[in-house]
């Protein structure tokens, strides 16, 4: 019988586990701050085998509900701090979050800001196409909660639509969020593998474009 994981509430903290104003030829744009809780299709693996879990996490995104075409504008992707079980991770490496940004805006710039408890570990951003995935070369303890940077990313809107912004990747080989893991028990490194369902897509923040 395949065995299952369920990881809800407070368990999601442990386990796992601002669009501010803009400045552009029209003026600076309002912000909204927008707090989503974000169900995975997760996966890990022990002693060879892989099963499944119900995981999700929450992100806070701030970002302006409306920008006039061509405006140049800010979106803040905050994802929450990382606690993970000990029971279940002696260490952890290898993190990655993927977010999206919107494929008819331009991207201008981003940046990392924040962040706590990182030790001397440095973060990144690496780009591909419309998904900018932060990752870290650091490696912390089970029960040791720790928060990653937030990601700053600048944008020029086009000149009319709707600009979504959420999770990247699709897939356990194009992740949206996840870990290597050292188990206490087999002494083991498995991964910790998490997408956003592509058949149901969560917006973290939408913004309209329109004078």
């Amino acid at each position: 019988m395949q065995r299952k994981w369920k990881l809800t509430g407070g368990m999601v903290g442990s386990l796992g586990l601002a669009l501010t104003g803009v400045l552009a030829t029209s003026g600076p744009a309002s912000a909204a701050t927008v707090s989503t809780t974000l169900p995975y299709i997760c996966q890990t693996r022990l002693s060879g085998e892989w099963i499944p879990v119900e995981y999700s996490r929450n992100f806070t995104t701030t970002a302006p509900a409306k920008v006039a075409p061509l405006q140049t504008f800010k979106v803040t992707f905050d994802s929450a701090p990382i606690k993970a079980v000990a029971d279940y991770n002696k260490l952890l490496n290898t993190i990655s979050f993927n977010y999206k940004v919107p494929a008819n805006a331009k991207v201008v710039s981003y940046k990392l800001t924040g962040g706590s408890n990182l030790g001397t570990a440095n973060q990144w951003v690496e780009r591909n196409g419309n998904d900018l995935r932060v990752k870290s070369d650091g490696e912390w303890a089970g029960g040791v909660e720790f928060d990653f940077p937030n990601l700053e990313v600048t944008l020029r809107a086009p000149g009319s639509g709707t600009l979504t912004t959420g999770a990247g990747g699709s897939s356990f080989t194009d992740t949206a969020f996840g870990w290597e893991r050292l188990q206490p028990t087999t002494n083991e490194w498995d991964p910790f593998q998490c997408y956003a369902d592509p058949a149901q897509p969560v917006a973290f923040s939408t913004t309209q474009v329109k004078f």
